[in-house]
């Protein structure tokens, strides 16, 4: 992790802990709901992109974060080629090239709401993928 990285993981923990109380009402709830959802035991232990989830929840712009399926070997997420392929794709084919456009698109696809591409499993992406390609 280069030191910007650092110094971003470690603004986004300290946003965290702050606006917690929104939606935790206390450690060990808090603490209950980061290892169901991303089966981390503290937030060092997390992503930069789990944080933002997390922090997102916080902000209470996501009503929910989906859990994690128990079977973590299955579970893969969306990779950084298919990540590609879908902005690449929706460049291309979209007339509303907008970010929320995907989203929408995206969300409606997998079937729940998601805030970031990130989000979603890698079959899932592979079904947006597909849609994308059929577009006209």
């Amino acid at each position: 992790m280069t030191p910007k990285q650092k110094e971003y993981k470690q603004n986004l923990i300290t946003k965290i802990q702050i606006n917690k109380g929104n939606v935790f009402n206390n450690e060990d709830e808090r603490k209950e709901f980061m290892q169901s959802r991303f089966a981390a035991e503290s937030l060092k232990d997390m992503s930069i992109d789990q944080l933002k989830l997390l922090l997102d929840f916080c902000y209470r712009k996501v009503s929910d974060i989906p859990m994690l399926k128990r079977d973590k070997d299955r579970v893969t997420l969306i990779t950084d080629a298919q990540k590609k392929k879908i902005r690449v794709l929706w460049k291309e084919k979209a007339r509303d090239k907008s970010e929320e456009a995907l989203m929408k698109l995206a969300c409606k696809i997998a079937g729940y709401k998601a805030s970031r591409i990130d989000a979603f499993k890698t079959d899932e992406a592979q079904s947006i993928i597909l849609a994308l390609e059929y577009m006209g």
